[in-house]
């Protein structure tokens, strides 16, 4: 997701795969050349459980990487990893971000510095993106259900299953004249006030 001069993106692997360590990354789309976090500068360095690859690195001045977040978390946190493989893409709106993992959690991500506000075990795998329209932000899963948030920085779970979806839901939500779409395995709904 590009948003003003940053793009937002999370990095899975095929689900097939299975859950696993995953990274979330905002980077500045307005550097050039090489703008990795660091560099090789020694590839004759000796492998070690400290160094599996064999290769010194140092910061790179030029690097695009605003923040990171994810990777293995810390023991005794419940969790093997801070945020998990994903195959979605983000929402960005008013300094926010959320990011869902396939595992079924969705974070809620400042912006600017990658600090987390909140998560959420949403109970069920997701491949669905979430969506932001008019306030909430919306995200279903694989067992149909679709969780609606207040946006912002404070979780607020407003409802799950504005109707029964009797099928998964893979894709995002879309609004489009006052009606909100989400497509299931087999239907698509059209959600409106009477």
């Amino acid at each position: 997701m590009v948003h003003g001069t940053k793009v937002y993106i999370g990095v899975g692997d095929d689900p097939e795969h299975g859950y696993g360590v995953g990274h979330f990354w905002c980077l500045d789309i307005t550097r050039t050349g090489d703008i990795s976090e660091e560099l090789a500068v020694d590839y004759r360095a000796r492998v070690t459980e400290e160094n599996p690859t064999g290769v010194n690195t140092a910061k790179n001045p030029n690097s695009g990487v605003v923040w990171h977040f994810g990777g293995r978390s810390g023991k005794g946190t419940g969790r093997k990893v801070v945020f998990g493989r994903t195959v979605s893409t983000c929402a960005v709106h008013d300094g926010l971000v959320y990011a869902a993992e396939l595992e079924g959690y969705l974070h809620c991500l400042d912006a600017a510095t990658g600090k987390q506000y909140w998560e959420h075990d949403l109970d069920a795998d997701t491949y669905s993106s979430p969506y932001w329209v008019d306030g909430k932000v919306y995200i279903g899963t694989d067992d149909g259900t679709v969780f609606i948030f207040r946006h912002g920085k404070e979780k607020k779970l407003i409802s799950k299953a504005p109707i029964e979806m009797e099928e998964r839901v893979r894709g995002p939500a879309v609004a489009a004249n006052s009606v909100l779409f989400i497509k299931g395995d087999e239907h698509l709904y059209a959600i409106a006030n009477k």
